[in-house]
């Protein structure tokens, strides 16, 4: 589809009437087929000609030397639509798949490295569901971006660092918790939970318990040997749950370059600051002022000495930019973040960093849950307020199992099934929403294998694939009669497929994976049509519609790749 719009255009630049840039700009793609695959309106050149739409679109209609794969084209009220040859369309996208399997509609490496910061929890913490957002969009967003030609250098920026571990260590020791090597091997993270949440209550009442937390946090910067094994402890409990999930939902990351990781350059930071004559005092704090931006000043440095999340994302950004020569470096961070992102951004401008315009804040809405007095609202660690990540995926899984049960009892791995689905529904729940918008989560919806819902389009790849199995065999195009597929039903399904490549690219453009999200209900709907509506096996047409077949489910397979969710082949 997308080589057919540049062929209309040279078509109608030939006719003398019109360039092809402007073509390109005046054509669309209809919602209603009737009126063509492409469409173009002729209103602007009425004046330029000095005739009427109608008379122009005549004229252009009669002159033009329809590109082949064109049908026709019909001059309609001031518009020419133009008609895709079915047959060649399908025999061209069809064969096209077949040849290039699951890059299908991918972008040639263009030499181009982009770094994506997402997830990045804070240690101490266990994964919270509304952690969801930010781990499942990187995750997509760094599949997208292989997608389209870019090497992609996945970051987890560990929150390890800084003032809540002071925290942490104060109420460890204020509950006279063993502090042997044993004892520290075998915490878990569920531990650290509870003196988070102790900690938050108790401060309440203890208003010095704040500053404790800080003096013992500075001594950790200053290298207290004690102190940075509890740390080394919390850290090395956390990641190992980290892992355990990460790797349940089909998450990987090639660096986990936390905020400890640059403790040792941040000194350096500090010294260009000095040398660049932008490190000012500010009631006894190092801060970037930030007035020509119209932004608050850029806090570096506390009175105390300790250094905060700007300090260290500076110096992550400096090191990325030295190690990885990126040409996009993008941060999936909530939309609570914006002023930090432009602080940060403008204080490498400041520097005289000209590739600050390449690091990019990708903010998203939160995840809303009902709270028993019916009110929607985001849940907090630090106060315990919040559903664990893992709790609401064996939710989930417990769910669908019931299903598969009911549905099909004897299906091998089960339960490894009923987990992916009930993954894959939480993350298709997230991302069909734009990235900005929050998100209310409802398990009925979210869960339900009917609309917009990651099971329904898991069914529509699990009937393909039914389907194939059935069959036991593979066609080759050599075998197909592409007249046989030129119906309404396989027509509608072949045109939705041309357009992966397009729908690829423009979530990438747009940094939104929505967009390919949206793509795969399309894709669902057509694919459930074409099975509902033109039989397969046992028909006279079977080789060519198991072609269509083979080529819907695996471009159905990939799309949900990109997306994050696990191909389910069965259920």
């Amino acid at each position: 589809m997308n080589s057919f719009d540049k062929e209309i255009a040279k078509a109608l630049e030939a006719t003398g009437f019109i360039s092809s840039e402007e073509v390109l700009k005046l054509l669309t793609v209809p919602q209603d087929t009737t009126h063509g695959n492409f469409t173009m309106p002729c209103f602007v050149l009425a004046k330029m000609l000095r005739k009427a739409p109608k008379i122009i679109a005549e004229e252009l209609a009669e002159k033009i030397q329809l590109p082949f794969g064109l049908s026709k084209v019909e001059a309609v009220n001031g518009y020419l639509n133009f008609f895709i040859d079915r047959e060649f369309l399908s025999r061209s996208v069809l064969s096209e798949i077949e040849s290039k399997g699951l890059s299908y509609g991918h972008k040639e490496s263009n030499g181009k490295t982009v770094c994506i910061d997402y997830s990045s929890p804070n240690i101490g913490k266990e994964l919270a569901f509304h952690h969801l957002r930010s781990t499942m969009i990187g995750n997509s967003l760094s599949r997208i971006y292989k997608a389209n030609g870019y090497c992609v250098e996945r970051i987890n920026h560990l929150g390890d660092w800084g003032t809540a571990f002071g925290k942490l260590i104060v109420m460890y020791l204020r509950e006279n918790l063993p502090t042997d090597d044993v004892t520290l091997d075998a915490l878990t993270v569920k531990e650290l939970n509870v003196l988070y949440a102790s900690f938050s209550k108790a401060s309440k009442e203890e208003p010095g318990l704040e500053d404790e937390a800080r003096a013992a946090f500075t001594k950790l910067e200053e290298g207290d040997s004690f102190y940075r094994k509890l740390w080394l402890a919390f850290r090395a409990a956390t990641l190992k749950e980290l892992m355990r999930i990460y790797d349940m939902m089909g998450v990987s990351f090639d660096h986990y370059t936390g905020e400890s990781f640059f403790e040792d350059k941040i000194p350096a930071v500090l010294d260009e600051l000095r040398e660049k004559n932008i490190l000012e005092k500010s009631q006894e704090r190092d801060v970037v002022m930030l007035d020509e931006f119209d932004l608050p000043p850029c806090l570096i440095r506390k009175s105390d000495g300790s250094t905060l999340y700007a300090t260290r994302d500076l110096a992550a950004a400096l090191y990325r930019k030295k190690e990885y020569d990126f040409n996009r470096c993008l941060y999936v961070v909530d939309l609570g973040q914006s002023l930090h992102f432009k602080q940060v951004f403008h204080t490498l401008k400041k520097m005289g960093c000209d590739w600050y315009e390449n690091m990019v804040h990708i903010p998203f809405g939160v995840i809303l849950q009902q709270s028993e007095d019916g009110k929607w609202e985001k849940g907090k660690t630090r106060t315990g307020t919040a559903s664990l990540l893992r709790d609401v995926i064996e939710a989930a899984e417990k769910k669908i199992l019931a299903y598969i049960n009911e549905k099909n009892p004897e299906l091998p791995e089960k339960e490894l099934i009923a987990r992916q689905i009930g993954i894959s529904a939480l993350t298709f729940n997230d991302l069909k929403n734009r990235r900005l918008m929050d998100v209310k989560f409802d398990w009925d919806s979210a869960l339900s294998f009917d609309g917009a819902t990651g099971p329904y389009v898991q069914n529509a790849h699990v009937r393909l694939c039914s389907i194939m199995r059935k069959a036991g065999y593979v066609v080759k195009q050599e075998e197909v009669d592409f007249s046989q597929l030129t119906d309404d039903a396989a027509y509608e399904l072949i045109k939705l497929l041309a357009r992966k490549g397009e729908r690829v690219e423009s979530a990438c453009e747009m940094e939104e994976p929505s967009v390919l999200a949206q793509y795969a209900l399309e894709l669902s709907e057509a694919a459930h049509r074409f099975i509902h509506n033109d039989r397969v096996l046992g028909s006279a047409e079977e080789k060519s519609r198991l072609y269509l077949v083979q080529s819907a489910q695996c471009v159905m397979e990939n799309v949900l790749d990109l997306l994050g969710l696990f191909p389910i082949r069965q259920m």
